[in-house]
């Protein structure tokens, strides 16, 4: 394969991974597969992967901006939670055994494609409640088992970031439900973007990054990341969803298979 070559097909990989972000939130469903057919071993093709990603969240970061006003108090909650577990999530991802990581990937995006095929169905937000009376709970105790779970979800997206984003507006949509799906959403972008920062921050200080990978991997990521939003709009979201979830199971069973072939 000549240079000019490779760096179609990782564009190419790109695009398509910033198509399914779009529709699904699993980029890494596309990046991460990809890479290690390519034959970069399991971490450092998550690394790479995590790396190629980071452009899209902070778009739509800026995007979010207009449903996070006047809910800076639950922004205040989230972010210190996510920061930390994605500081602990990328630390295990050196700490632990290389094999840990590649045994546990499949369960990780099988994870994923469940919650895609099976979504949690947000409620309307009601205007009875209050955000800053009630945020995560009614009481001490179920404020501070949601909280865990918010934390558990910065611990994986440091690990490894696929699905993450699917699971954490799952998680938002369920214990903050007194809110619109919009607002979960922007929260999510919120913890998401934190998480892929942090991660970046230590991958980078721990181990070597493949450049030549992850910049046309990031181009072909904007691209479509730009598309995406377009191709959703004609398709229905719902379908896309399925076929993705099914990719996931499929993706899962057949990375199992391999681990133990």
């Amino acid at each position: 394969m000549t240079g000019v070559e490779f760096i179609l097909l990782m564009i190419g990989i790109g695009i398509l991974a910033g198509i399914i972000s779009a529709a699904a939130g699993l980029a890494s469903l596309v990046t991460y597969p990809s890479l290690l057919a390519m034959g970069l071993p399991p971490v450092t093709a998550n690394v790479t992967s995590a790396f190629s990603t980071i452009a899209s969240g902070y778009s739509s970061l800026f995007a979010s901006t207009k449903e996070l006003q006047g809910h800076q108090k639950q922004v205040k909650i989230v972010l210190p939670l996510v920061l930390v577990g994605s500081v602990l999530g990328a630390w295990l991802l050196f700490a632990l055994p290389g094999s840990w990581f590649k045994y546990l990937v499949p369960i990780c995006i099988g994870i994923g494609g469940v919650i895609l095929l099976f979504p949690h169905q947000p409620k309307q937000a009601q205007a009875t409640m209050s955000a800053n009376s009630r945020m995560f709970g009614k009481s001490l105790v179920q404020r501070g088992f949601n909280m865990m779970w918010i934390f558990l979800i910065g611990v994986y997206a440091g690990y490894f970031n696929a699905g993450a984003g699917v699971l954490c507006l799952t998680l938002l949509s369920i214990i903050n439900r007194q809110e619109s799906f919009a607002i979960n959403n922007a929260l999510k972008n919120v913890a998401m973007t934190a998480t892929n920062t942090t991660a970046w921050i230590v991958f980078a200080l721990e181990t070597p990054i493949r450049w030549h990978y992850v910049l046309p991997l990031m181009i072909g990521n904007i691209i479509g990341g730009i598309l995406g939003p377009i191709i959703v709009r004609h398709l229905p979201g719902r379908l896309m969803q399925i076929l993705v979830g099914i990719g996931a199971l499929i993706l899962a069973v057949s990375l199992t298979i391999r681990n133990f072939s």
